[in-house]
């Protein structure tokens, strides 16, 4: 958290400060409950008190500004009284985040978080598309190794070994044989901060910067949850850091669905969808929408499927790009 502190030489020390204002309304908060050993139901209850609270306090903010605009009268505005109210909002803000546990650290490093990705989705919203040939691209196992990292994880944190050749994509099975939920691992992987970790591809990566660089429109789409804020951040925290050139992502578990949706193929500019999904590919070249897929271990059904190309680096993966485009401009 280092690059969140002020400069050295600063009486001002962010993080001190923000502890010094935890442990202030912990104190309060310590007069009128004990959270020691409170469960998470309770908790909950407790959240949304604090919610409400909060809520009426932002409401007592505003009382202290003219917001009425159709009352003509105006009262004089006491800038002091803007500032007190505004403890107060914090204040039940602190004692939220109190309630659940959460360190300067968390905060802090949320708060850079949701900064990150705020200034990353105002640079993709003002990037418009205009008529450019499109590829929609998948993210894991396309440009980041999601599968080994996955992998590698379930043997280091929870014993279990499992096959990277496996025609399961998830290990679905010998997660169940070793006593774990699937779906929850999977969670707590995201939960651990593991995303930003995973090795980039960067052959492919090297690919799509070059199809980018001669014109053509990267719109990303991935099947992980957007729901789940820490995916969708980490998401971006590894699209940043990745080196990858890109012109928008979307985040969709039925990608036909979304794709049908878009003016890419209302105006029929989609050149090619790169996925690794079985599910995914099969339905993109069913509706039309050429296919090009790593060759994997988990999706030999493609190798057999009309529409559907499988490369096996990034080289080749740039010239069946050309090749689809250059039949795509001939049926123009």
């Amino acid at each position: 958290m280092n690059d969140l502190r002020p400069d050295t030489d600063s009486s001002f020390d962010v993080l001190d400060s923000f502890s010094c204002m935890q442990e202030l309304q912990e104190k309060f908060s310590d007069l009128f409950f004990d959270k020691g050993g409170m469960s998470n139901e309770r908790k909950e209850e407790m959240t949304r008190s604090f919610a409400l609270a909060l809520h009426h306090e932002v409401s007592s903010l505003v009382g202290e500004i003219n917001f009425k605009d159709h009352v003509s009268g105006r009262k004089k505005v006491m800038p002091r009284s803007i500032l007190y109210e505004g403890v107060d909002v914090f204040r039940y803000l602190l004692a939220v985040l109190n309630l659940w546990d959460f360190t300067p650290e968390d905060f802090l490093g949320a708060f850079k978080d949701r900064d990150s990705f705020l200034h990353m989705r105002h640079a993709l919203e003002n990037n418009q598309w205009k008529g450019e040939p499109v590829i929609i691209v998948d993210i894991d196992d396309v440009i980041c190794a999601f599968r080994e990292g996955f992998s590698e994880w379930l043997l280091d944190k929870k014993g279990i070994l499992v096959d990277v050749n496996s025609t399961e994509y998830y290990h679905v099975q010998v997660v169940q044989d070793a006593g774990f939920s699937p779906e929850a691992l999977f969670e707590e992987f995201i939960d651990s901060r593991e995303l930003p970790k995973l090795k980039a591809v960067e052959s492919i990566i090297k690919a799509i910067n070059l199809l980018h660089a001669e014109g053509f429109w990267v719109h990303l789409l991935t099947a992980r949850p957007a729901s789940n804020l820490q995916c969708l951040y980490d998401t971006y925290s590894w699209l940043k850091q990745s080196g990858l050139k890109f012109d928008k992502v979307s985040f969709s578990a039925e990608k036909l669905i979304w794709l049908v949706k878009t003016n890419y193929f209302e105006q029929r500019k989609i050149i090619c969808a790169i996925d690794d999904s079985t599910k995914h590919s099969m339905e993109y070249a069913k509706h039309g929408t050429p296919v090009l897929a790593p060759k994997m271990s988990y999706n030999n059904e493609l190798l057999t499927v009309d529409g559907v190309g499988v490369y096996y680096d990034g080289q080749e993966l740039v010239s069946k790009v050309h090749s689809l485009y250059e039949e795509h401009i001939k049926n123009e």
